[in-house]
């Protein structure tokens, strides 16, 4: 299978031709790359996702958590102990959370998945109700008024009544490679001092060797591992290891593999952002598919969208609901240079630029999405070896892997999101695991260009 290559020609005519079902469907994705799976002959596994409020690893390995005091529980899963209880314990959770801007917030969610492979990919495919009347397709957005462009919008964490923001849906795996991630799954990641859990300031932060100035510049605190920590228990996300010794985790696998399907910023081009959890939240090698649309300098967009292609050089505010617009911008494919005496007080402008992914950090470039009748459905096609290792987690045939998947809906982002316990997954025919793929032929078929790749 070949990689598809986004060109000017092959989405230009796509944003003609509109790739909206009908008032009540949309195709997220411009250049659409499908998998011809007979998804008929696939089971359907379904799982409630919950949420987990203010669970942290610190907590679940902390006396206050019961589970501590079984013998065995460092080689138990969650599943072990609160198999069947996703929904009780979603709206225990909730309860005694903080949600005042989120009155509405459901506990848990029902998601059907099922899941595949080839000799050479693993498909995974998820379908869930939304919470919000129409696809989130725009993030970060930028509004012209009174003379000066200004970002707008945010998570309905932080803007309740006029959200905007992209939902998410997210998948973690690891070989085996990372201490008790098979046992506690996404919980590894998830500490005090991150964003939304008791948050540590940003002086404090960039204060960092590794994770602030002078190392990777960061001015929070989001996923880690402990084993990157000189603690592994309490509040540890100020003792970070060195620099050394955090390579020396990498080269030895201890990461656990990250990749986000973004309902804005990477569903219009077919792709999800790929990532790892290390010392922090990353992205893999090479360019990422997408990046800033906004020139902080200048205080003004870089790129407005290019009239020949679209019809149109910004937005309204009723083009974001309206599904018979394609609204993303696609960096060098329908975009133009940003002239100022082309846009008109009140209009806006994506944000966010989509683009194509290079090198690591564009392995996912073959990620079908559509949202139609109030419910989302995302195609993951992953290779199983993506040719990088060192960013990675390459999958085979017969090999069994752990999982753990999260879905950010409803215009949410941080820790309000639901999720499922992490469970194992076994590679075709032979292969052992909580679920096991359907073996399938399946080349990935282009609608635009009508080509089997």
């Amino acid at each position: 299978m070949r990689k598809i290559t986004f060109t000017r020609y092959a989405l230009a005519a796509a944003f003609v031709s509109g790739t909206a079902f009908s008032a009540h469907g949309y195709n997220m994705s411009v250049n659409d790359v499908e998998p011809d799976i007979d998804w008929n002959k696939v089971p359907v596994v379904e799982k409630t996702m919950f949420f987990p409020g203010l669970i942290t690893y610190d907590w679940i390995n902390s006396p206050e958590h019961k589970g501590t005091l079984n013998k065995d529980f460092k080689t138990k899963t969650c599943t072990h102990c609160h198999q069947g209880e996703e929904k009780a314990m979603g709206e225990m959770l909730i309860k005694h959370d903080r949600l005042d801007t989120m009155a509405d917030k459901p506990s848990f969610i029902d998601v059907e998945f099922q899941f595949a492979n080839d000799d050479e990919n693993l498909y995974v495919k998820a379908t869930w109700e939304t919470q919000s009347p129409f696809p989130a397709r725009m993030h970060d957005t930028l509004l012209f008024e009174n003379g000066k462009w200004t970002v707008i919008g945010g998570d309905r964490g932080k803007n309740p009544y006029t959200p905007i923001y992209e939902d998410r849906f997210s998948v973690m795996i690891d070989d085996g490679s990372v201490d008790q991630f098979t046992q506690q799954g996404c919980w590894m990641s998830c500490h005090r001092g991150m964003r939304d859990i008791g948050q540590a300031t940003k002086r404090d932060v960039l204060a960092l060797d590794v994770i602030g100035f002078g190392g990777l510049n960061k001015k929070d605190v989001r996923k880690y591992l402990p084993d990157t920590r000189t603690e592994r228990y309490g509040v540890n996300w100020d003792k970070v290891k060195t620099r050394d010794q955090i390579d020396q985790l990498k080269e030895g696998g201890k990461f656990v593999d990250l990749m986000q399907w973004r309902s804005t910023r990477s569903a219009p081009t077919g792709s999800a952002d790929d990532g790892y959890v290390l010392e922090y939240r990353l992205s893999d090698a090479g360019t990422t598919v997408f990046t800033w649309n906004l020139d902080r300098t200048a205080g003004q967009p870089k790129y407005m969208y290019d009239k020949s292609v679209t019809g149109f050089y910004a937005l309204n505010k009723a083009d974001f609901t309206d599904l018979n617009m394609n609204i993303a911008m696609i960096e060098g494919v329908n975009t133009m240079s940003y002239d100022p005496s082309k846009i008109e007080d009140g209009q806006y402008l994506q944000g966010r630029l989509n683009r194509q992914g290079v090198g690591s950090a564009g392995d996912n470039s073959q990620v079908h999405s559509s949202w139609e009748d109030g419910k989302y459905t995302v195609v993951f096609t992953r290779k199983l070896d993506t040719g990088n290792p060192e960013d990675d987690k390459i999958m085979a045939v017969g090999g069994t892997y752990d999982f753990n998947i999260a879905i950010h809906d409803g215009q949410t982002t941080t820790r309000f999101h639901h999720v499922t316990f992490p469970f194992t997954v076994g590679i075709g025919d032979g292969a052992t695991g909580d679920v096991v793929t359907t073996p399938v032929k399946s080349p990935i078929y282009d609608k635009h260009r009508g080509e089997t790749q």
